[in-house]
């Protein structure tokens, strides 16, 4: 009797079980694709459509959060100050008290009043754009709606004046640690480097429709077309890394008597911000692209005035991606040598071994500068080169300016190297974000310093009224 056909007393017999069918072998996420290029497996919440929407949707940040913290995903940006004053410190400063406890104030200062206020002008300048931004849920900027236009900007500009008064009522509060000057000073570069930045995003940005398609042509073919004020704008962004920076040299180092050492550091803290900067504008640019079976396109309107990122697609690597472009890491592959990224962190590598010959001797020789900026590129280049083995090339580069110190007797050897291997391995953590892990690194760092400033807002302005103030303007309750 065959299955499933009736018998002459009407009755149906079962169908005989089906056997399962055995799970496919799991493929590796570097083999071969058929369509050519690597296979990297789809991560578990990958977006159907094939753009670069973040795994979890997220609330919108309240206008109350925005004012107390704007930029949380850029707090690893105020390590600098310190950071550098602390280096200055180990290769051989000798601080007091005294200035130890400026240096704070002028930290806290920078970070909490002057930046947060120069980020709050920015977002307001690019209010409208931001509102149109595919993650605009996810990127901490001002935000909206749009129809809300009015009241937040106002909001934003009183809280951004308000910390620049606080900035002048703190100098004058504590004259006997003189603030006023490295204060004022700070101030005006920190603006003054906005205000160009500014000028230039405004004339390069919003004008046209970007396109970047995914068959580009050679990098070196391409650089050519770049547009010199979308270059220029590339180049200056830079300026603000050297402005913290110099901030916590000059408050642990009397940089004016040692004026090639501040042209090293200087040229050092830029060429490391326009490294960090223009690599994080090639990952945000995912957030404009979309996937046709694994091959990306670019596209942004010209209302979203992101043509500085888009310039920027160029230089990423070639081939079949994996899942969503969101997850893509591309800064991990090989990327063009002449790369903006790659072209200033080998200028970075360069100045920063020199600025550590310099910091560890108050009188190198000029043999052993010149050797130091020589190994500087060469051991940069090999960073730049041997993507897959970049760590690798780091320990490598290190361990050859830590034998190179040595041999000439430099009386700290290990504070010698600590600049340029400082900014590799600045270079090993960011190359290996995608984006939707941008400035997921200093999460724990975030999280206590908004925790601090919400529990200082609530305590002054009472809970009823802080509730109040962070609620939700959609939301009934």
């Amino acid at each position: 009797m065959t299955a499933g056909v009736p018998a002459r007393d009407g009755t149906v017999p079962p169908m005989p079980p089906v056997p399962p069918v055995p799970p496919m072998p799991p493929m590796p996420a570097d083999a071969p694709s058929p369509r050519g290029g690597r296979r990297a497996l789809p991560p578990e919440h990958a977006d159907r459509s094939g753009s670069a929407a973040p795994p979890h949707a997220s609330r919108s940040r309240s206008l109350a959060g925005y004012l107390v913290m704007p930029r949380p995903k850029d707090a690893v940006k105020g390590l600098l100050m310190p950071f550098v004053f602390l280096l200055a410190v180990v290769c051989g400063a000798e601080p007091t008290g005294r200035t130890v406890i400026r240096a704070l104030i002028v930290w806290a200062a920078l970070e909490l009043l002057l930046y947060p206020a120069r980020y709050q002008w920015n977002d307001i300048r690019g209010f409208a754009a931001d509102q149109r931004h595919p993650s605009r849920r996810d990127r901490g900027r001002l935000p909206g709606p749009l129809a809300r236009a009015r009241a937040h900007v106002t909001a934003s500009g009183a809280v951004a004046v308000g910390r620049l008064v606080l900035t002048a009522v703190l100098a004058l509060a504590l004259p006997a640690l003189h603030l006023g000057g490295v204060l004022t000073a700070a101030g005006v570069a920190v603006f003054g480097v906005a205000a160009v930045y500014e000028a230039l995003r405004a004339r390069c940005t919003g004008r046209v429709a970007a396109t970047a398609p995914s068959a580009r042509p050679d990098a070196a073919a391409l650089s050519s077309s770049v547009r010199p004020d979308v270059a220029a704008l590339w180049i200056v962004v830079g300026a603000g890394y050297a402005v913290r920076g110099m901030t916590g040299l000059a408050l642990a180092v009397d940089v004016s008597r040692r004026p090639v050492l501040a042209v090293a550091a200087a040229g050092t803290l830029w060429a490391f911000g326009v490294a960090f900067v223009t690599s994080r504008w090639a990952l945000e640019s995912l957030a404009f692209a979309t996937s046709d079976h694994g091959r990306l396109t670019w596209t942004a309107r010209a209302d979203q005035a992101r043509e500085h990122l888009l310039a920027l697609v160029r230089w990423l690597p070639r081939g079949i991606i994996g899942g969503p472009p969101g997850d893509w890491t591309p800064l991990r592959l090989r990327t063009p040598p002449t790369a903006p990224w790659n072209v200033a962190l080998l200028a970075g590598g360069t100045s920063a071994a020199l600025t550590g010959s310099l910091l560890a001797t108050a009188r190198a020789s000029v043999a052993h500068a010149l050797l130091a900026v020589v190994l500087g590129a060469l051991t940069t280049w090999a960073v730049v080169l041997f993507a897959h083995r970049r760590p690798t090339a780091v320990a490598a580069g290190a361990t050859a300016h830590l034998l190179v110190s040595v041999l000439f007797a430099q009386p700290r050897p290990l504070a010698a190297v600590l600049p340029w291997l400082s900014l590799m391995a600045s270079y090993l953590v960011f190359s290996s974000r995608c984006l939707h892990t941008i400035g997921a690194g200093p999460r724990l760092l975030r999280s206590l310093v908004v925790s601090g400033l919400v529990l200082l807002a609530r305590t002054v302005l009472g809970r009823a009224t802080w509730d109040a103030v962070r609620k939700d303007p959609g939301d009934p309750r």
